[in-house]
C-alpha cells in the first residue's frame, strides 16, 4: 500500500513540473487589477523551450529568467501564455480614469484670527511643503512644540517658524491649544562640549520650541524659533567641523541637546577598525521583498550578502550589529531604533530592486545608493563606486530619498539597492555566492577609502 502511495505521489509531483513548466513570478495572479498603461510578466521557463506570451516570443536569459514588457488597455485584457505543451491565461483589468469636475484641489485657507496648535505625537515632521512625501522634512519634533497656525492646505497646518518663516505640521498629528496666544521662550546660551569624539551645544529654555538642525560638510547649522528677545523671533547657531552623525532632543530638564559626532582619525591600514557599524538585511519575515526572475525572494538574498559583509567587517576590526541575522520580521522605525541604541557610527541598509508597472519599459540594471541627510551622500557616492567596479553593474549613482530606514539615524546612514531582482542578468548574479563575494568586497573597499577620506 505504502509503494502505491509513494508512486501516487511521485506521479503527481511530475505532472505538476509539466503542467507548471513555466514559472510566472509577476504578476502574482492571474486575476489583478494593474492600473498602468503598461505591465511586465517576470519569472523563469527552460532555455530549450519556447515560450511565447500572446504568440510573441519571451526573450530568455541563459540562466531561463525572462522580464517580459506588455502593453495593457483599459478593461480587460487577456493574456495567453504557451510554451508549446502548457498554457497559462492571465486576465489584467486596466480601470477606466473617470473624471469628475466636481472634485477639484482643495484651496488654501488663510484663518482670519491665527490659532495656536501644538504637536500631540513623538516624532511629527515639520515640513518645507504641505505634502507628505519627498524630501521636504525640515525636522523631526517631540510632542508638546506650540505653532502660530496661519492657515491650513492639504490636510496640513500652516505654521509660523520666527517672523518671517513658516512650515507645515499634518493636522492629525496636532491639536489645538488651550492658550490663545503664543507665548515666545526665553533661550539662554547653553554649555558646549568639545572632544575628540563630540561636539555638541545645550541651550536652556523655559518651554519646548521648533527647531531645525541642517548638516553640510563644515558642520551643523541650528535654528531655534519662536523665541523672545532675538531678531526675526529665531536664535541661530553652527557647530562646525564634518559631521559624522548627529542627534538632537529635549533632556528631562527641557533643555535643547544637540551633538554631533566628531569624524574619526582612523589607522591607514585598518581603518575599520572599532568603527560600529550596523547591518540592515532588508525586508524579512512576511516581508519578502521583491521576487525575482528565478524565484529567489529579495528578503534571502539581502541577508545572504549581509552575512558575507559581516563576516569581511569583522575581520578587519569593526564591530557589527545586525538589525535581524534570521529570516525574521523588523518594522522600518524598529531598525532604525536598534542601530541608534547601539550607538552606531554607520547605518547600512541592504537591498536588491524592482521596478512599479509605470515603469516596466525600462531597461533597470545596476547598483544604485539612497540617503536622506546631506552628511551621508559622500558615503553613498562611493559605495556605488566601489560596489560597481568589483562586481561589474553600472553604477546607479547616489540620490537624496526619503527613505524611513535612512532617517532619525544618528549616524551616517545609505540604503544600498546592489541590482534589480527583476533583471535576469543581475538576478542570476545576484544569487551566486562567489558574486556575493564580490559585492561585499566592494562594500568594505568604500567603507576604508571613505574613513581614511581618500576622495572617489
Amino acid at each position: 500500500m505504502k509503494k502505491k502511495y509513494l508512486a501516487l505521489l511521485l506521479f503527481l509531483i511530475f505532472a505538476g513540473n509539466v503542467v507548471f513548466g513555466f514559472q510566472i513570478v509577476y504578476p502574482k495572479k492571474q486575476n489583478v487589477v494593474i492600473n498602468s498603461d503598461k505591465t511586465f510578466f517576470i519569472g523563469n521557463e527552460k532555455t530549450d523551450k519556447t515560450l511565447k506570451i500572446n504568440n510573441s516570443e519571451v526573450k530568455l536569459h541563459k540562466s531561463g529568467g525572462f522580464k517580459h514588457v506588455v502593453k495593457l488597455n483599459y478593461g480587460n485584457n487577456v493574456f495567453v501564455i504557451d510554451n508549446g505543451g502548457q498554457k497559462q491565461i492571465f486576465n489584467i483589468t486596466r480601470p477606466q480614469t473617470v473624471k469628475n469636475a466636481a472634485l477639484s484641489t482643495p484651496q488654501a485657507v488663510h484663518y482670519d484670527n491665527p490659532i495656536i496648535i501644538v504637536t500631540s505625537k513623538e516624532n511629527v515632521p515639520l515640513r518645507s511643503t504641505p505634502v507628505d512625501a519627498g524630501l521636504n522634512r525640515l525636522q523631526h519634533l517631540p510632542a508638546g512644540i506650540e505653532f502660530i497656525a496661519t492657515g491650513e492646505e492639504l490636510g496640513f497646518y500652516r505654521v509660523k517658524l520666527g517672523r518671517d518663516g513658516f512650515g507645515f505640521i499634518a493636522k492629525d498629528s496636532a491639536s489645538k491649544s488651550e492658550n490663545e496666544s503664543l507665548l515666545y521662550a526665553n533661550v539662554q546660551y547653553g554649555n558646549r562640549l568639545n572632544n575628540k569624539k563630540e561636539k555638541s551645544v545645550e541651550f536652556f529654555l523655559d518651554k519646548k520650541v521648533p527647531y531645525t538642525v541642517t548638516d553640510n560638510n563644515s558642520g551643523l547649522d541650528i535654528v531655534l524659533y519662536n523665541v523672545d528677545n532675538f531678531m526675526y523671533e529665531k536664535y541661530e547657531e553652527h557647530i562646525d567641523g564634518k559631521p559624522f552623525g548627529y542627534s538632537s532632543y529635549f533632556n528631562n530638564s527641557g533643555m535643547l541637546v544637540i551633538s554631533k559626532k566628531e569624524f574619526p582619525k582612523v589607522s591607514a591600514k585598518t581603518p575599520l577598525k572599532g568603527i560600529k557599524i550596523t547591518i540592515d538585511p532588508g525586508h524579512g519575515g512576511s516581508e519578502a521583498g521583491a521576487i525575482g526572475c528565478l524565484g529567489h525572494k529579495e528578503k534571502d538574498v539581502n541577508l545572504e550578502i549581509a552575512k558575507n559583509l559581516r563576516d569581511k567587517l569583522e575581520k578587519s576590526g569593526a564591530i557589527v550589529y545586525m538589525t535581524r541575522d534570521d529570516d525574521s520580521y523588523v518594522g522600518l522605525s524598529e531598525r532604525v531604533e536598534k542601530s541608534n541604541y547601539f550607538d552606531a557610527d554607520i547605518f547600512l541598509s541592504i537591498h536588491n530592486n524592482a521596478l512599479p508597472d509605470s515603469l516596466a519599459d525600462r531597461d533597470a540594471s545596476g547598483t544604485e545608493t539612497y540617503y536622506f541627510y546631506p552628511q551621508s551622500k559622500e558615503l553613498a557616492q562611493i559605495l556605488a563606486k566601489y560596489v560597481s567596479e568589483q562586481t561589474g553593474f553600472k553604477n546607479g549613482g547616489a540620490r537624496g530619498k526619503s527613505f524611513a530606514v535612512v532617517r532619525n539615524t544618528q549616524s551616517i546612514a545609505v540604503l544600498l539597492e546592489v541590482g534589480y531582482m527583476i533583471n535576469p542578468e543581475d538576478n542570476s548574479k545576484l544569487i551566486n555566492k562567489d558574486f556575493q563575494n564580490k559585492i561585499t568586497e566592494g562594500i568594505v573597499i568604500g567603507l576604508e577609502r571613505y574613513l581614511r577620506q581618500d576622495g572617489i
